[in-house]
């Protein structure tokens, strides 16, 4: 017997919709699979990284003497900061990156230490993100080895943490014994860390291209004029010295943080 036409179409209608949900499975698959792909991508391409610390505009040189934008006299002997999970900013929103959790100590003291040479992943980029200090998980375990090695000096054992940055010196206006000028500056607890997620563009937004063959250099300057002059301005004479965790120090933390200025790119022969 012949099944009546509008059964055959509901059939049809059946068969076409079964096969338009395989079609789209496999496209979502597909598209997950190439997503993951991206996001999970291998590191095939290196990123370099130079800090450079300025003072108005021109490199900082350790125990040389300055003066700050209020005037007041002033020279480092000693600069270092923690850096980690440092990573491209990516214009391909499908590749993602938070970086390694590996800490580096920046001193200025050791140009070794100021150059990092990274395994990232190939891509069209504007920036570079980075932590500055040291992540609260991390700190409440305690002294650890390498980078994070109590011989390093930025650790309190006092309270149990790391110190984000360090600048200590000299200034004939500091309030301190033998005009010592010292910022210690730490605390990871909420509201006065000084653990910051940074983020940093190329002057003008400018792209760049990792890939194994374009070996490129970005240049992160740190203008110490900002760090006197922030959101808090410091004023050497008032507060020659902070080495403890709280509000002040989160405040010259925020300055700090606005010391960092858009990066610049120089090509590797």
């Amino acid at each position: 017997m012949t099944k009546p036409s509008n059964v055959i179409g509901r059939q049809t209608s059946k068969f076409i919709t079964r096969q338009v949900k395989a079609i789209a499975i496999t496209f979502l698959i597909f598209l997950m699979i190439t997503s993951f792909h991206k996001i999970n991508a291998v590191a095939d391409a290196e990123l370099i990284i130079r800090f450079r610390a300025y003072v108005h505009g021109v490199p900082l040189e350790l125990n040389k003497q300055y003066k700050n934008p209020f005037g007041e006299s002033f020279e480092i002997s000693r600069f270092r900061f923690y850096a980690s999970r440092i990573a491209p900013v990516y214009t391909d929103s499908n590749i993602k990156s938070d970086g390694r959790l590996v800490y580096h100590l920046i001193d200025f003291s050791d140009s070794v230490s100021t150059r990092l040479v990274l395994p990232v992943t190939s891509g069209l980029c504007t920036g570079i993100r980075f932590l500055l200090g040291v992540d609260s998980l991390d700190q409440i375990r305690g002294a650890q080895r390498g980078a994070l090695d109590p011989a390093r000096g930025m650790y309190w054992t006092w309270n149990g943490g790391y110190q984000s940055f360090k600048i200590e010196g000299y200034s004939s206006v500091s309030s301190q014994p033998a005009h010592i000028m010292a910022y210690h500056i730490g605390g990871y607890r909420h509201p006065f860390s000084t653990v910051w997620k940074i983020r940093i563009n190329t002057t003008d937004d400018i792209a760049f291209r990792l890939t194994k063959e374009n070996k490129i250099t970005v240049e992160v300057p740190i203008e110490l004029d900002y760090f006197f002059d922030g959101q808090t301005p410091l004023h050497i004479r008032e507060i020659s010295s902070c080495m403890t965790t709280g509000e002040m120090a989160w405040k010259i933390s925020e300055n700090f943080v606005g010391s960092f200025n858009g990066l610049t790119l120089s090509k590797n022969p």
